[in-house]
């Protein structure tokens, strides 16, 4: 690791001794150092906020959803072993597919603005895989709707809200939808029942990465169908906005929410978090009955993630376990301290990443659909036209429809301009103004409706 980066990393630890010790110095490789100068500092906080705000609440079960909430479950679980908290920490398997498609004949409008969101180069066969359809049934229909995009063909932002409008008036399309979403509503009920979320009193709650929080609002949705009354609350690393009709309150952030944090939104990648935290088996399907109980399906994943996060697991207990050997549980003024402290960290690694941190976890391979199929670099190499077509007027133009060209995008496009440019910082500088404007205008939406 270069020098001048570790020293940088030190300077925020010294403000915290506990963290402090136990930070690697430049012999060790990257993941170790990463783990223990940002990395664990920041799993850590994150769940001594938690474990503090529902011991408040008096919250006793803690639901840790898949995949994002992996680690974070297993380090909540550490921590309720060696300070004896009551509080019985459950990791439910879920996804964003497992959950939507046995939604999607309760409301198809919503159903179809999930189906055609936006993300990293959105095609006919990511549409139709989030539409929950068989390879027979999406050669079927693209058969019938003549578009003028070949099956893997990326579709540009602008013309995502116009196949959606033709998929509202595809009535073989609609009925495969409903047809699937009714045969898996059942099983998830089941399992939903059997983790004990349909009988609460109110004393639970989940916890996840967040960004968006539809997860929540639709184990919401659903547990109302399974017999729940009384709603579920969340507890987030951050929103960037939250869905329509929905409680604020019942969303709570701990590193930037839908109204405050512009600066940690710019300097964060949240694609990276996911790579990072996450769990070492694939995604959930949907659920079957085994044995008088009802377990999760998991799809593949990619043996060389599987190794990182086994890897990384690993690590990250090992963090854990030396940091509760001399750590007494923080009153909620030092955690806001430490939260400082894992701003900084987190601003370095993430927002100005090193050429080996970039190589390292840039190379891990990430998807942003609901399925796992089509998987690039996180940190995809990139020329410097492609670097530049990123900077903040030309994406701006792409993205409104002004200007017609295709942008290659990076799941971490800091990770990109380090491992790909000789000169990444006036890459950073433009793409920073480009995340700042986003993110600005977001904030300000939010406000204008909700304040």
């Amino acid at each position: 690791m270069n020098s001048a980066k570790q020293d940088k990393y030190v300077s925020c630890l010294k403000k915290v001794p506990e963290f402090y010790r136990w930070a690697k110095r430049t012999d060790e490789d990257v993941s170790v150092r990463t783990t223990s100068c940002v990395l664990g500092p920041a799993m850590n906080v994150f769940i001594m906020w938690v474990l503090s705000q529902a011991m408040d609440r008096g919250q006793r079960r803690l639901y840790f959803l898949a995949r994002d909430g992996y680690l974070m479950y297993k380090t909540a679980k550490l921590y309720c072993e060696k300070f004896g908290f009551p509080i019985d920490c459950i990791y439910l398997s879920c996804s964003r597919y497992a959950l939507r498609i046995p939604m999607f004949h309760l409301n198809m409008d919503e159903a179809l603005e999930y189906i055609c969101r936006g993300g990293i180069d959105v095609s006919l066969n990511k549409i139709l895989n989030r539409a929950g359809l068989d390879k027979q049934q999406q050669e079927e229909i693209l058969a019938l709707l003549h578009l003028p995009y070949g099956a893997d063909q990326v579709i540009p932002y602008a013309a995502l809200s116009g196949l959606r409008q033709t998929l509202s008036q595809c009535r073989p399309f609609l009925e495969y939808v409903g047809s699937h979403s009714k045969e898996a509503m059942p099983a998830i009920l089941s399992y939903m029942r059997q983790e004990g979320l349909a009988d609460s009193g109110g004393d639970d709650a989940i916890v996840d990465s967040g960004w968006v929080g539809s997860m929540q609002k639709t184990l919401n949705q659903l547990l109302r169908e399974a017999g729940r009354k009384t709603p579920l609350t969340g507890y987030y690393w951050g929103l960037y906005e939250l869905p329509e009709h929905v409680n604020r309150s019942d969303y709570d952030c701990f590193y930037f929410s839908p109204e405050h944090g512009l600066k940690d939104k710019v300097w964060f990648s949240n694609c990276l978090f996911e790579v990072i935290f996450s769990a070492p088996h694939g995604m959930t399907m949907g659920y079957r009955e085994s044995g008088g109980r009802y377990v999760p399906v998991y799809g593949q994943t990619a043996d060389e993630l599987t190794a990182f996060m086994q890897r990384t697991q690993m690590q990250m207990e090992d963090y854990t376990k030396l940091l509760l050997g001399q750590l007494s549980f923080p009153e909620k003024e030092t955690i806001k301290q430490y939260k400082k402290v894992i701003r900084g960290l987190i601003h370095r690694f993430m927002g100005a990443p090193s050429r080996e941190e970039a190589e390292y976890y840039g190379s891990l391979p990430f998807s942003d659909d609901v399925l796992d199929e089509s998987r690039q670099e996180t940190a995809v190499l990139m020329s410097e036209k492609e670097l530049k077509a990123n900077h903040v007027l030309n994406k701006a133009l792409v993205m409104f429809g002004i200007k017609k060209e295709y942008i290659k995008e990076s799941a971490w496009y800091e990770g990109s301009a380090a491992r790909s440019s000789s000169h990444p910082a006036s890459h950073l500088r433009w793409y920073r103004m480009y995340k700042y404007l986003l993110y600005l205008r977001k904030t300000l939406t939010w406000r204008k409706k909700h304040v």
